[in-house]
């Protein structure tokens, strides 16, 4: 089980790595409610880079995502086939969703501090001539709240408690159930009407599989993914989950639970598509394990 878990994790970190930006402008447009800061892909992108650099675009949150890499992502991942085995794998979807689902709330549930603390650390403004802190939880103008990813941890339990750490822990749980669910029953479910069509398990099906199976858990996870984040971005004014949901509704266009949509999808897609063949590789050719 742990060879499962290590494989995941080795995965993600490395695709996680190279798709940090993307998560960060993400995170950056759903904290701004109001658009004050961040108004677009292509805005947000521009402007983070002329704000904080290269570095500033590609670092924020890093430690914490390799993190979550080997912790959230490894569990979610690497126990689908244990899991699907436990519920009695009988090939049908129900079975797939169901193991997707409940490997990935156990890994949002139980890593939920550490995704919390990358949150905090992208969706921090950079540097711009006007300062202020706006309603939306962004700040600008400010050095970062926390020395490092340690020190997150630390400040964050210090200030607000153990509960503070799992602060947004339903949404992110039921944002992970979903994009499990949705990534990993799709894969699992396309690889097995290609094999059934003859293709051969192998890089080629694994690359198409993950590219469909990333479109499919986006779109079933975006509204819980907006919701998480409003909550561990630091809000003061939600007060929880049902709160988040209803000042939205109330306040907002339904279209504001699919805000960062282009971006998270723009990641996703491709996070899938390198980091599926990646884990099926250690799996089977480093780790001696079957494929997914």
């Amino acid at each position: 089980m742990a060879l499962d878990v290590l494989s995941a994790g080795l995965g993600a970190a490395v695709t996680d790595s190279i798709f940090n930006p993307l998560a960060m402008i993400t995170v950056r447009l759903q904290v701004d409610r109001e658009r004050v800061l961040y108004k677009s892909f292509g805005q947000s992108l521009r402007q983070i880079f002329h704000e904080e650099g290269l570095v500033g675009l590609w670092t924020p949150g890093l430690v914490a995502t390799w993190m979550r890499a080997f912790t959230q992502t490894g569990l979610r991942v690497g126990l689908y086939p244990r899991v699907k085995a436990f519920y009695g794998d009988t090939g049908g979807l129900a079975t797939k969703l169901a193991s997707g689902a409940s490997t990935g709330a156990l890994g949002a549930g139980l890593a939920n501090p550490i995704d919390l603390v990358r949150v905090r650390f992208q969706g921090e403004s950079g540097a711009l001539t006007q300062c202020g802190t706006y309603a939306s939880g962004l700040r600008s103008g400010h050095k970062p709240r926390h020395a490092n990813t340690l020190r997150a941890f630390l400040d964050i339990f210090r200030e607000e408690g153990l509960a503070g750490l799992w602060r947004g822990a339903p949404a992110n749980v039921a944002r992970a159930g979903l994009l499990s669910a949705g990534q990993l029953a799709s894969y699992d479910q396309t690889k097995q009407v290609a094999l059934k069509a003859g293709w051969t398990d192998g890089p080629r099906l694994h690359l198409c599989s993950s590219c469909f199976s990333g479109l499919v858990a986006q779109v079933a996870c975006m509204p819980a993914d907006v919701v998480k984040t409003r909550l561990q971005s630091g809000g003061r004014h939600y007060r929880g989950v049902l709160h988040c949901l209803s000042l939205m509704l109330r306040h907002e266009p339904i279209l504001a639970f699919y805000r960062g949509f282009g971006p998270a999808a723009g990641r996703q897609v491709p996070v899938m598509a390198v980091q599926m063949p990646i884990v099926e590789y250690i799996r089977k050719h480093l780790f001696g394990l079957e494929y997914l």
